[in-house]
């Protein structure tokens, strides 16, 4: 999960045309931490996440779900 959060942070920050050290600034880090949310080598606090998506122009959602139900593609019996 860390490496796809990292991934998307660095795909829009390219997108954008930024540096690691000028979205550190936007988003109130220094560059390192940057770096550490883009290699994806531990998860930042939600805070962090907050600012950093705000900074990219980004919506940030979290998502927890159940896990879906089996689904049975067995055809259904004949009806009488």
């Amino acid at each position: 999960m860390n490496d796809t959060i990292g991934a998307a942070i660095r795909l829009r920050r390219r997108a954008l045309g930024i540096t690691q050290a000028r979205l550190a600034r936007m988003a109130g880090l220094d560059q390192p931490a940057v770096s550490r949310l883009e290699s994806g080598s531990r998860l930042p606090p939600l805070p962090v996440l907050e600012r950093v998506a705000n900074a990219l122009g980004l919506r940030l959602t979290i998502g927890l779900e159940p896990p879906a139900a089996p689904r049975d593609d067995s055809p259904a019996p004949p009806r009488r």
